[in-house]
């Protein structure tokens, strides 16, 4: 037979109270503090359900079967510009004459020159042209300026024309008209 036997002494006792204080805790905590937590999931549970829209049918697209044989390569380029042969030594196939000296406005681009007035000599109208340094200087019919060797075709009290000739791309060259507006 096994004995025990066990002395009150008083670290017993406070062990025996603190085990007893512990279980007491336990017991407690077990009671109604969760109801509340209950009581909350169950009123969002309760809550009416939100409807989602249905999805809309797909769009179907047709599908197209390209025949290069007969149709016009999409890779290539459509010209609605006047076309210019390539450009030959002297410009004498319609392309830039790279021989000639370029002139003092056709070292800036062509957006940083503004047009602010124009004089008359005789049947010569000439154009008043600032540099984007200040410079004043003055331009005549087929006189060149800007960077794409645009050439004034057209001078008077409103503004300059002139006709650019730009690279195409494929080794030929395009006509563009560009004005510049009188800033008054």
């Amino acid at each position: 037979m096994l004995h025990f036997d066990m002395k009150l002494t008083q670290n017993n006792v406070v062990r025996m109270g603190l085990v007893f204080i512990f279980l007491l805790g336990l017991v407690a905590c077990g009671g109604g503090a969760s109801e509340d937590l209950r009581a909350y999931v169950e009123s969002v549970k309760a809550r009416p359900v939100g409807e989602v829209e249905p999805l809309r049918d797909p769009v179907v697209y047709d599908s197209y079967g390209y025949q290069s044989d007969s149709q016009r390569d999409p890779f290539k380029p459509s010209f609605t510009a006047s076309k210019v042969a390539p450009t030959k030594a002297g410009g004498s196939a319609g392309g830039p004459d790279m021989s000639r000296e370029r002139s003092q406005l056709e070292h800036f681009p062509i957006d940083t020159l503004r047009y602010i007035g124009n004089l008359q000599q005789g049947k010569v109208s000439w154009g008043l042209i600032k540099t984007p340094d200040g410079e004043i200087v003055r331009v005549k019919l087929g006189d060149y300026m800007g960077q794409d060797y645009g050439r004034v075709t057209v001078v008077n009290s409103d503004k300059i024309e002139l006709l650019e000739l730009i690279p195409d791309g494929i080794g030929g060259w395009e006509q563009r008209t560009v004005s510049l507006v009188l800033n008054g």
